[in-house]
């Protein structure tokens, strides 16, 4: 099951279209922006099952987590080069306070870590603490475009 998993995880990695980032030349950056767009996708699926906008199983909703927890695993990899690129959305400051990034990337593990996956109420449970530790990243560390 956990290769199913990590199977499954590393297929929706792969799976982005090349031309979703045209515009961006530089990989390092292209990589960045694909794990997050993963981390969006995976939430905005956790969240509408939490809202009963989707069907929820236990199946689902753990396979969810766990892509999840493989997107929090690579945050520091993929972000511990300084590239940059015109398009990339991360800020100067990810690499001028590394150890404070490093914390809430930590962080979002960790709230990701225990997220209950055995109900839709469960699930909206722990959203409010994934997305306040999204948050708190993104405001610190985001430009927005």
């Amino acid at each position: 099951m956990k290769t199913k998993i990590i199977c499954l995880a590393s297929i929706a990695f792969l799976a982005f279209p090349v031309f979703a980032y045209e515009g961006v030349k530089n990989d390092a950056v292209k990589q960045r922006m694909q794990l997050m767009k993963v981390i969006k996708d995976t939430m905005a699926k956790i969240g509408a099952m939490a809202r009963g906008l989707d069907p929820f199983t236990e199946e689902s909703a753990a396979n969810a987590k766990q892509t999840l927890l493989l997107a929090a695993a690579d945050i520091e990899v993929k972000f511990k080069s300084n590239e940059t690129d015109p398009l990339s959305e991360g800020s100067p400051a990810i690499w001028e306070n590394w150890e404070d990034f490093v914390e809430k990337a930590d962080d979002f593990a960790f709230m990701v870590e225990g997220l209950e996956t055995n109900s839709a109420n469960t699930l909206a449970a722990g959203l409010g603490n994934i997305g306040q530790s999204c948050g708190s990243c993104h405001k610190a560390y985001r430009i927005k475009k």
